[in-house]
């Protein structure tokens, strides 16, 4: 089966690429007699068909788990395992807990963010990019448009803030001794510590908690927390919870990154823990007998918890925001789902087939009408983080829950700050490829057949405008006022308003457009084997060609990059408009 992003031929039935590690689906085959298009299904798409770019993997390695482009424009995940995770677990019940989380939280990752998740409450959008790239041992960054620079050495993982504008990247780990830490901005570097095991980077990129100086003997570690701005260290216990085959369990950190949590008093004979949370440099609190954080807001004003039951699989889900101590789900699996906002101040979860959404402040949690809630509509770019551990977590740079479009089993619905629901299109009608505006008034989204549709989310009863008929995929312009589109025959047209659709080009793939204006770029003439023409088309114009780019094997976009790698493993780049300049040779996109 061929790879739809790197062309590399697998063997038949496989469903991940054995060289850039791509899902492998069957639109990927040839088709009489020819390689279709790139376009892929919508569980690997960006916030809009077709995706920005391939997966950013290495040349070797495998995935610990398979995650989508760390592009802003694909709603990304902010952390990236490169190579495998722990080993064999036992059977403690802290044990079992993770026996258990880690296949689960692969899949409801993989369901969760391959899938693309876009809404319509107020939205902290992603301004910067950090992009790695390896070069024959050194990894080469590139942070918006300034200057590449270069850390020696092989990444094994790096997570991102929320804005895009900082990250922090394991390098040279080795699972006896961990790996080297370093903090990474736009422009610059900085290493943190050596022989670091794990590590959590806050939400803002201000605070990384990390643990190193592991006793094996006794399963504990030193955790640290690292100040960004000022490059402080300080030492938090040296006694927190760590065990080489499951990892950081219990830690996790606030948005600002000045609180911290862990787990401590393991008592292996009796199958006990007690959970701590650090606030702003304060003494610890401790939380109580197999209790453990699951999230916390700056200052500790809101504290999500968990309480592990005796049989070691299942927890009771609590929240504590002032005085108030709510129980939201008394028996939580592993792998629980909750969805944040940006301050923690509000947390959608589903609990069998209902999904519930909780405001901090209220005594008890609110039922969201109709059917489960199964991924939110999001404006394009809106930030994103995500953590696992007991409980997958996903914080969005939203506001609140107030007003929202989702997908759930009666289709597209609209919900409001009542908890009153819209259905927007059935479940029989929708098709694919949701996408919402910045101020949430606007709905694109294509049926079950092929028209690609608007409507307004929030009027009940509103009619739908029909954009076009036959679509196959689309990009459009943040406010959706200009909407490029490819129908079933590949051929390109551009639409604004409601206008009528103007075509650009025949044998047209692989849509990326730029987030500084509505200038698009695609691939003409694509082939797996040798790549594409690439071309562009500014606010609708006829399409003018890139000079050089006719072996084009890939394009993607950040929000301040045009990127392309050419059929000789050289990446290209420029800062939105059509003037590229050679960035990388001979390199592999993380």
């Amino acid at each position: 089966m061929r790879c739809e992003f790197c062309g590399h031929i697998n063997e038949p039935g496989v469903r991940f690429c054995a060289r850039c590690g791509a899902q492998i689906t069957p639109s990927a085959e040839t088709q009489a007699g020819r390689t279709s298009p790139q376009q892929p299904p919508p569980e690997t798409q960006a916030w809009q068909p077709p995706p920005q770019s391939p997966p950013e993997v290495p040349k070797t390695g495998q995935y610990a788990q398979q995650q989508p482009p760390a592009t802003a424009g694909n709603d990304p995940p902010q952390s990236y395992k490169i190579n495998g995770g722990k080993g064999i677990l036992q059977s403690l019940p802290i044990k079992k807990i993770l026996m258990i989380a880690i296949p689960v939280i692969v899949v409801i990752i993989a369901a969760i963010i391959l899938v693309p998740m876009l809404s319509s409450s107020g939205s902290s959008l992603i301004k910067n990019s950090i992009t790695f790239f390896t070069d024959k041992g050194v990894v080469v960054v590139s942070g918006d448009n300034n200057p590449k620079f270069t850390l020696d050495g092989e990444i094994y993982e790096f997570k991102k803030s929320m804005d895009g504008s900082k990250a922090v990247v394991m390098m040279e780990y080795k699972s006896n001794t961990g790996g080297e830490l370093w903090f990474v901005t736009t422009s610059s570097c900085y290493r943190i510590a050596d022989e670091v095991l794990e590590f959590e980077l806050s939400d803002s990129g201000n605070g990384v908690a990390y643990l190193t100086d592991y006793d094996s003997r006794n399963d504990v570690a030193t955790l640290y927390l690292f100040e960004t701005s000022s490059k402080k260290v300080t030492k938090v216990t040296e006694d927190s919870y760590y065990d080489g085959y499951i990892g950081m369990m219990g830690v996790c950190i606030s948005p600002n990154g000045k609180s911290v949590s862990y787990i401590s008093d393991y008592d292996e004979r009796d199958d006990e823990f007690t959970g701590y949370i650090q606030i702003d440099g304060k003494a610890p609190e401790k939380l109580g007998r197999n209790t453990f954080a699951i999230a916390i807001s700056d200052g500790g004003r809101h504290l999500y918890y968990a309480k592990m039951s005796d049989n070691g699989y299942t927890a009771s889900f609590h929240v504590r925001s002032g005085r108030n101590d709510v129980r939201l789900i008394s028996d939580a699996s592993v792998g629980q789902t909750v969805i944040f906002n940006k301050d923690y101040s509000e947390a959608l979860f589903t609990v069998e087939d209902r999904t519930y959404i909780y405001r901090t402040g209220n005594s008890e949690r609110e039922r969201v009408p109709g059917q489960p809630v199964t991924r939110l509509i999001l404006p394009r770019g809106t930030q994103t983080g995500s953590t696992s551990g007991y409980a997958n977590i996903t914080v969005y740079g939203i506001r609140g829950f107030d007003s929202f479009v989702a997908l759930t089993g009666d289709g597209l619905v609209h919900i409001n700050g009542r908890l009153e629901s819209n259905r927007i299109s059935s479940s029989s009608d929708y098709g694919r490829y949701a996408a919402i505006s910045e101020d949430g008034k606007t709905l694109l989204f294509i049926n079950n057949n092929g028209h690609l549709s608007a409507i307004d989310p929030t009027k009940p009863g509103a009619e739908r405008r029909e954009v076009a008929r036959n679509v196959s995929s689309y990009v459009a312009a943040s406010d959706l006022k200009t909407i490029y589109f490819i129908n079933d025959d590949d051929e390109l047209f551009c639409v604004k308003g409601n206008g009528i659709p103007t075509k650009i080009s025949d044998d047209a793939s692989h849509l990326a457009l730029a987030y500084n204006s509505n200038r698009v770029f695609f691939l003409v003439d694509y082939r797996n084997s040798r790549g594409g023409e690439l071309y562009y088309s500014n606010n609708g114009s006829k399409r003018a060609g890139i000079p050089g780019a006719d072996e084009t094997m890939s394009l993607w976009v950040t929000p301040a990059n045009v990127f392309y790698i050419n059929r000789d493993d050289e990446v290209f780049r420029s800062n939105g408009n059509e003037n590229f300049a050679l960035f990388a040779q001979d390199v592999s996109r993380y």
